[in-house]
């Protein structure tokens, strides 16, 4: 039966005054309440059909089932990357109404023929067993058992197999960190002797050094630090508590017997803590430092963990992993999933907490820990000394969570950060950087960038370090003292309004002037936006070349780079506009740095919301843009929306790259990818050639997403998208499942960073 629809609470949900058919989400919760036209509910179970096309940040859709007696009770709904709803469900006999919530996000959304009907048993088991059995096809048995759908699950409980099946739809209601943590992150007794019969077998067992800075006087924090210790699986390693003299550590007898334990006394101001003196006399290739706080906690398995990576990859001098934090509750809370390394994105802010173990050897020659006090070091100091020598492939991620950090965040907030105390997704950010404001006048702020700066001195790089609080960084490199020149490429058709935006901008806003604007007409047929090329073509800056073909992205960037006269290629779509003027001078710091080849901007929709800060392979299916739909200011999974980093890949609408790295690799595939995907593609062979792929949120534009092009979907270019997507999966299979930069016990259904129902890890036992 058809389902009537009614805004429930009204002034959440409002109809759209620019589309028919269309819902704005203007506060949250805001549902919709489905009404059958007969005016009564199905009981037992039944099949509720849709199509919800949603324009939001959080997708996760929901049913809420209402009683007679005013319960509710929530039905997780899911939904495909099409929008397709066809889910069943189970209601009670004394259900009185039926309250969907299209999305956890303000924006848009389209409710399409809604419909509800009761089904019968036969009817039922076949939907549910052919949902489960298409899992088989697509999935590996491995996955499979790691969501919980082993393969005796369908036929012992078909509704539970049935149920997790559905969690493999790209917008399924994602776990919450406890539900993660119960089902992925515990120990069984197995798993404990499985590590232990590992153990026995190694020929060689890393060493390691734990210090832990006890500060003025130790309490109960200290206590909890060393019983993490005691309860490690991996038994090769010492602990040393530097405490200030004379000071009571309040150290259990108990703890003092252990062989594992020492206790370094240094005075208030201390000497100079000597690697060496840490080292002893093991052999510092194969003995490796970590440093705690008191109140900070190793997993179980933890050194392990670091152990089997150090003997599985010889190499590695430094090696760290994920972390959550532990609050006043004895909670674990807030989990950062970190990418695999990212330079940039340590310049930006030391994503790697303390997690981290660093071999003696590679600390010796950083310098040592440089203490003159039992108080922690600077770790974002340290991970540069130790990283910035090293080659990529020395520096290892553990995407596991190993350290649970000590929760001090709501004692050493900023001030400044208690505006954002109601925003959830400033709070989030706020976590890890309290500060908002670049000009802070604190001490803490403006010692703040002192180890980036440092950092780059050592390295000779020419930047200043612009402090976006206490913990994140803007780094500007400076250009060299003949910037090069860029060749800006523009193809078009038509659509005269974007194309004189985006081209007026460009010759208007641009603070750097040394380029180039090559205009790729394809065929234009509007008399405006043919007067306003012809026009253009004078412009001493300008140059319109002819395509008078069928449309081919590739194609018509590659001539076009191939009469380029700079040393730096801009590709850029036409429906852009610049919004920050120093776009340019921004991406071309981050060009001129080693080995990165690529540089994308950040883009918005002309609502403001975030268009692309990156691109991530393999999550949502294919290749697709993070942090999509969230607000301009927002933090972003982090922080990272708004922090440089090296990424996979970046959008054609706005790229940077060299034009000597263009040619080397062929240029966009016109062949194969003449439309789609081309840009992604170019960023993934570039990578494969050993050059890196940078994003800055500090090159801005909008981005009227293709609105130059016609987006209905004849049958051949239905074709033509099946055929590149087909391509691009099988040219890229081995990244798909695990992009480096987007951690694996996150989402590869949905690109948004939420967690995983099926994380794919490779552990060591």
């Amino acid at each position: 039966m058809s389902i009537k629809l009614l805004p429930y609470p009204r002034q959440h949900v409002v109809p759209s005054p620019t589309h028919k058919n269309e819902w704005q989400i203007n506060e949250l919760p805001a549902f919709i309440e489905l009404l059958p036209e007969t005016g009564e509910l199905p009981d037992g179970w039944v099949l509720i059909r849709a199509t919800l096309l949603c324009n939001g940040a959080d997708r996760t859709t929901r049913l809420l089932v209402e009683l007679e007696n005013g319960e509710q009770f929530p039905v997780p709904l899911t939904v495909t990357l099409k929008g397709t709803i066809i889910e069943l469900v189970q209601l009670p006999k004394n259900s009185r109404r039926l309250l969907l919530e299209p999305m956890q996000s303000i924006g848009f959304f389209q409710l399409n023929e809604p419909k509800i009907k009761a089904v019968s048993w036969l009817e039922r088991i076949t939907k549910m067993a052919n949902r489960v059995t298409s899992l088989y096809r697509t999935h590996t048995y491995a996955r499979l058992q790691t969501a919980g759908l082993h393969f005796y699950i369908p036929l012992l409980d078909l509704a539970k197999a049935y149920q997790i099946a559905s969690l493999f739809r790209t917008y399924s209601a994602p776990p919450n960190y406890l539900e993660w943590l119960e089902k992925f992150d515990l120990l069984l007794p197995s798993d404990r002797q499985q590590i232990i019969r590992q153990i026995k077998k190694w020929r060689s067992h890393p060493q390691f050094k734990v210090i832990i800075f006890a500060g003025p006087s130790a309490n109960d924090l200290l206590q909890q630090t060393l019983a993490s210790l005691e309860k490690q699986l991996y038994r090769h390693f010492k602990v040393i508590l530097l405490a200030h003299k004379g000071s009571s550590h309040g150290i259990t007898t108990a703890y003092l017997q252990q062989d594992w334990l020492s206790i370094t006394e240094l005075p208030t101001r201390g000497d100079n803590l000597a690697v060496d003196a840490l080292a002893t006399a093991d052999n510092a290739e194969s003995s490796w430092l970590l440093a705690l706080r008191p109140g900070e906690r190793l997993a179980e398995h933890a050194l392990f963990w670091l152990a089997s990576e150090a003997i599985k990859h010889p190499d590695a001098a430094f090696i760290y992993s994920d972390y959550d934090f532990i609050n006043a509750e004895n909670c674990r809370i807030d989990p950062v999933f970190n990418p695999d390394w990212s330079p940039e994105l340590l310049r930006s802010t030391n994503y790697m907490a303390n997690a981290a173990a660093i071999r003696m050897d590679n600390l010796a020659r950083a310098g040592g820990l440089m203490l003159d006090s039992p108080e922690p070091p600077d770790f974002h100091d340290l991970f540069f000394r130790c990283t910035e020598q090293l080659p990529s492939a020395s520096i290892r991620h553990i995407p596991a969570m190993l350290w649970h950090l000590h929760d001090k965040r709501q004692t050493v907030r900023h001030p400044i950060a208690q505006e954002a105390e109601t925003d959830l997704l400033a709070e989030r950010a706020l976590a890890l950087a309290p500060h908002e404001t670049a000009d802070c006048p604190c001490s803490q702020c403006t010692q703040a960038d002192d180890p980036v700066t440092a950092h780059l001195q050592r390295l000779g790089v020419r930047a200043t370090v612009q402090p976006l609080g206490t913990t994140h960084f803007h780094v500007c490199y400076q250009l060299p003292k003949q910037p090069p020149k860029v060749s800006i490429i523009v193809p078009t058709r038509d659509a005269y309004e974007h194309l004189f935006a985006c081209i007026e901008s460009l010759l208007n806003k641009s603070s750097y002037q040394n380029f180039e604007l090559i205009i790729v007409d394809n065929q234009s047929s509007e008399k405006n936006a043919l007067r306003y090329l012809r026009q253009k073509a004078r412009h001493p800056k300008v140059k319109v070349m002819e395509f008078p073909h069928s449309f081919n992205y590739s194609r018509m960037n590659n001539l076009a780079a191939s009469v380029a006269t700079g040393e730096v290629l801009c590709l850029l779509n036409n429906d852009t506009e610049v919004i920050s003027p120093n776009w340019l001078e921004e991406m071309l710091g981050h060009l001129g740095q080693p080995q990165v080849a690529i540089v994308g901007a950040k883009l918005y929709y002309s609502d403001g919301r975030v268009q692309h800060a990156g691109d991530t392979v393999g999550p949502g299916g294919c290749a697709n843009h993070l942090h999509r739909l969230i607000g301009r200011k927002d933090p972003g999974y982090c922080g990272r929306a708004q922090l440089a980093q090296d990424l996979s890949a970046v959008t054609g609408a706005c790229l940077l790259t060299w034009k000597h790295v263009f040619l080397q690799v062929g240029g966009l595939d016109e062949h194969n990818l003449p439309v789609s995907f081309n840009d992604v593609d170019y960023c993934l062979r570039v990578r494969d050639a050993g050059y890196r792929v940078i994003w800055t949120p500090h090159a801005e534009m909008y981005h009227h997403e293709s609105v130059s092009r016609n987006k209905e979907p004849t049958p051949e270019k239905l074709a033509r998208a099946k055929a590149e997507s087909l391509y691009f999966r099988k040219r890229w299979a081995h990244l798909l499942w695990h992009d480096p930069f987007y951690n694996p016990n996150l989402s590869y259904v949905r690109p948004d960073f939420s967690l995983s129902h099926a994380p794919v890890i490779q552990k060591p036992w």
